[in-house]
């Protein structure tokens, strides 16, 4: 006679026969179990070669495990089976809890359950239900059991069309330029001048071998407070056709432009040599319109201070570092995002330096890509129309998409992951990191 108790059992093998199917691999049933039900040969998914790597499996089934809630549950693991399975060696076992009858299934790694002496007394694994289901292509991570150090399998490119996008946004540029003989080698002197004139204050100019270039007429601005001549016309190809110095000087005036056309909303850092998102007035969070099309955060509090809850703990801006390149007689405008933290959203923080370290060495992919798509947006000026645009708030470059490459062979992301790491969102782990340790 078959129990329900063997119907089940079976029931599980059956699924995690199943389950090991679709990620590729090959199953092997054990017909004497003597804690071990089976095991699991991988097999490099994107070129069938087998690996000669096995995966020691103990199946274990029930309509309710103990302590289960709907995030988590516990097995207490038979004291004769723990001490088998931690005989294995250098070969690695998995125990899965499964419920075949709703298709549920977790996993856990027994050694590294039980490495603790004191743990393994317990005979107790935990299971976590989001971060252990025993489901989808776990490849990556069932490869790093094997050979934790990575010999085992090194992640291919399937054949399968992917499209990468690039941190390229291709700019285009007014015809013309202006210059005049400069009064003055110093650019904090334009400035000061500037602002002692009735006309707004701008930054689309250069000082270079005592001449000031700049991007729009100089008659009727501030500008002309620092030139001793009437300012030439003179058209951008003779500097894009000069010399190395001229050049130069064209890729300095695309970055005064940029910083000139974002004045509204980013300042500069020259300590840092980054532009970044002002703060707001009444410090609360900013997100704007990124490339992707949802809103992104550019400006946030953090916590508050212990010695004064009723001020924040630090504040972090969006940054961004640029390049202007000429790629075959088209410009392009390199992204490079970063971060900016500050104590009260202008003094920068004297823990700036170790907040960036934390979230630099937390942050993946995605939230990379997103922050390039929070730049993209911000210079595209993706935002809504104002009805108090006018010329004056006319922008000098005028940018395009970002540069996107169709390609036949992929790599899935989360191949490139340690087995250890949650299932977490890239993008708002970014955001939202705890960095109140530091203080």
């Amino acid at each position: 006679m078959i129990d329900d108790n063997t119907h089940k059992g079976d029931a599980g093998i059956a699924l995690i026969h199943r389950r090991v199917s679709q990620m590729k691999h090959v199953w092997h049933d054990r017909t004497l179990d003597a804690g071990i039900d089976g095991s699991i040969e991988l097999r490099d998914p994107s070129t069938g070669e087998m690996s000669n790597q096995h995966i020691f499996v103990q199946s274990k089934t029930g309509d309710r495990f103990p302590g289960e809630t709907d995030t988590k549950f516990h097995f207490i693991c038979n004291d004769r089976d723990v001490d088998y399975w931690m005989k294995a060696g250098h070969n690695p076992v998995i125990l899965i809890c499964s419920r075949p009858d709703t298709g549920d299934a977790w996993w856990a790694h027994v050694q590294s359950a039980f490495a603790d002496p004191t743990r393994r007394a317990t005979r107790r694994i935990d299971f976590d239900k989001a971060t252990q289901k025993f489901t989808g292509d776990l490849s990556a991570k069932l490869f790093a059991l094997t050979d934790p150090h990575g010999a085992a399998h090194t992640p291919v490119a399937d054949q399968r069309p992917e499209k990468l996008v690039s941190n390229l946004l291709p700019v285009d540029f007014p015809d013309v330029i202006y210059s005049a003989q400069a009064s003055t080698s110093a650019v904090g002197a334009v400035y000061a001048a500037q602002r002692e004139s009735p006309y707004p204050v701008r930054s689309d100019f250069v000082l270079s071998h005592g001449r000031l270039y700049a991007w729009a007429p100089l008659a009727g601005t501030g500008l002309v407070r620092s030139t001793t001549t009437a300012a030439r016309e003179m058209p951008v190809g003779e500097l894009l056709g000069g010399s190395e110095d001229e050049r130069h000087l064209f890729v300095r005036l695309l970055g005064a432009a940029l910083q000139h056309d974002l004045r509204d909303s980013c300042r500069w850092n020259n300590q840092r040599r980054f532009i970044y998102y002002a703060a707001s007035a009444d410090l609360t969070e900013l997100r704007v319109l990124s490339a992707s099309g949802r809103k992104r955060l550019a400006f946030k509090g953090f916590y508050q201070r212990k010695d004064d809850p009723s001020r924040k703990q630090f504040y972090r801006h969006a940054a961004l570092r640029w390049n202007f390149i000429d790629l075959a007689g088209d410009w392009y405008c390199q992204l490079t995002p970063d971060y900016y933290f500050t104590s009260d959203g202008y003094k920068e923080s004297p823990f700036a330096d170790e907040y960036l370290r934390k979230i630099k060495v937390r942050e993946r992919n995605l939230a990379v890509l997103g922050e390039t798509q929070l730049w993209a947006g911000v210079l595209r000026g993706d935002t809504e129309p104002s009805l108090m645009d006018s010329d004056e708030t006319q922008r000098l470059l005028d940018f395009g998409p970002l540069l996107t490459f169709d390609v036949d062979k992929g790599i899935d992301d989360k191949e490139w992951q340690a087995p250890s790491e949650d299932d977490e969102n890239p993008d708002q782990m970014a955001l939202d990191f705890d960095f109140e340790d530091l203080e």
